[in-house]
């Protein structure tokens, strides 16, 4: 009798000790998960659309909708950047945004956008608000959309980096603006550079290169943060500016290589 209990004893014993090895590396595991999802969002805050609202019309932002294209055409919040997070190029436009920026990133009802939240912060974004409820909440609150007015841009140029090495080879100044069609600010911009192009028809090279398009040449002079501005002259960077900026220094510059 005594044999049978030490027998039933060792057999418990054996059966525990296995568990618990067999179970500690899945727990490792998840808690290896649980750190990684923590650190993925720990700069990312959600917020409703009255604060959403105020962060946006307060701050310097990039206001990000994630939607797909038929769906932004229903109607977006006025100012924003559209990128679909279903593209499969998703992750590579939204590296050309300068990281800097605050990304305000909404969808629908906030699904999609805490999703892409999570991705805009793996790929260095430092400040993420998610709109909580999406543009259900929004509108619930009593906040307006704006249709979207956006035509077909058939002044902005795509070219290969040989081709675009040729139009450097002059001895007058060369303003590129290197923009996305669907970055909000480039959209903005778009319309100040085709004036100064107009101004300076004979004195000097303006345009306006489509990097989605160009990708070659965006590798080669390291486009990031669209929209980047870049003086050239004689085929040697004289200026670099990113992001939004008034006529007038793009004026002064190109002024000061004439």
């Amino acid at each position: 009798m005594k044999n049978k209990f030490y027998l039933k004893q060792l057999f418990l014993f054996t059966f525990l000790a296995v568990s618990l090895m067999s179970c500690k590396p899945s727990t490792l595991n998840k808690k290896a998960k649980d750190v990684k999802h923590t650190s993925a969002t720990s700069s990312i805050k959600d917020v409703k659309a009255p604060e959403f609202k105020k962060i946006i019309e307060s701050r310097n932002v990039i206001l990000l909708d994630v939607r797909t294209p038929n769906e932004v055409a229903q109607g977006h919040i006025e100012g924003s950047s559209v990128i679909n997070l279903y593209d499969k190029k998703f992750v590579e436009k939204i590296n050309l945004i300068d990281k800097s920026k605050t990304i305000c990133v909404y969808c629908r009802s906030g699904a999609r956008s805490k999703t892409a939240s999570k991705v805009l912060k793996n790929n260095g974004f430092n400040e993420v608000y998610h709109l909580e409820g999406g543009l259900i909440g929004w509108q619930y609150s009593g906040f307006p959309l704006t249709k979207s007015t956006v035509k077909e841009d058939k002044h902005i140029k795509s070219m290969s980096l040989a081709d675009f090495k040729k139009v450097l080879n002059t001895d007058k100044p060369v303003l590129v603006d290197f923009h996305t069609q669907w970055c909000s600010p480039c959209r903005k911009m778009a319309p100040v550079i085709d004036e100064i192009e107009k101004e300076y028809k004979n004195k000097a090279v303006v345009m306006r290169i489509d990097v989605d398009k160009s990708k070659e040449i965006a590798k080669a002079f390291k486009i990031r943060g669209v929209p980047v501005f870049i003086l050239f002259k004689k085929g040697a960077e004289k200026w670099k500016h990113n992001g939004m900026i008034s006529k007038e220094e793009l004026t002064s510059q190109i002024n000061k290589e004439l």
